[in-house]
């Protein structure tokens, strides 16, 4: 029997799909947002339920900047690797 018709060499390696760094940016802006909007609900609630008791604020800004910046990482990766520039 003859094996003609298989071609060598044609085959290409498959690729490995999304790299686990994209994974990991993506899964600490989730986590992020996931923060901010808990923080945001929470207190958004003590005012809404607040009586007799004044409600005050104490804003982290580390904190803010750290899952803010998360946050912006992930959606500015998100959307380079949306338009086709993926590193």
């Amino acid at each position: 029997m003859s094996r003609e018709g298989a071609k060598r060499g044609s085959v290409q390696a498959p690729t490995g799909g999304t790299p686990i760094w994209v994974w990991l940016v993506y899964g600490l802006g989730m986590l992020g947002a996931t923060i901010l909007i808990a923080s945001g609900l929470f207190v958004l609630g003590a005012y809404i339920a607040e009586d007799d008791v004044p409600v005050t604020t104490n804003v982290s800004i580390p904190a803010l900047v750290l899952w803010g910046g998360l946050l912006v990482v992930a959606v500015v990766l998100w959307l380079r690797r949306r338009k086709g520039r993926a590193p």
